[in-house]
């Protein structure tokens, strides 16, 4: 009888330490996640701010005053405006084959104003 009763209060016991053990691990885990998430969040924060930083650099280098700049440069001198018979207009949709050329490019203006796709220099 004695026996028993201690192998019960041995198994109680011993249950009881190891969810102590568990419930002050977690404890642990959760106050080392506290303590890293400040430095995170500066690392989130100086990330958004580089993302903003570099959209405003990339808006400004696609401004055409400074693409026009960078084109009079002398390393982009070798580079040109198309003529106008330079520039290939290919319409978008089927074609009619019995129609003339000139006709099929003033209907597709006559749609919409502007050609559906224009080509630059050949």
């Amino acid at each position: 009888m004695k026996k028993i009763l201690l192998i019960k209060v041995v198994v109680c016991a011993t249950s009881f330490c190891g969810a102590l053990y568990a419930y002050l691990q977690q404890q642990n885990d959760l106050t080392l996640l506290r303590i890293e998430l400040p430095a995170l969040t500066d690392e989130v924060r100086l990330l958004q701010e580089e993302n903003m930083r570099l959209a405003l650099e990339i808006d400004q280098f696609e401004n055409p005053k400074h693409l026009m700049q960078l084109a009079q440069r002398p390393e982009f001198t070798h580079l040109k405006h198309p003529m106008i018979d330079e520039i290939i207009v290919m319409n978008e949709g089927a074609q009619i084959p019995n129609q003339a050329p000139l006709e099929q490019e003033r209907e597709a203006k006559s749609l919409f104003g502007l050609p559906s796709v224009v080509i630059g220099a050949r």
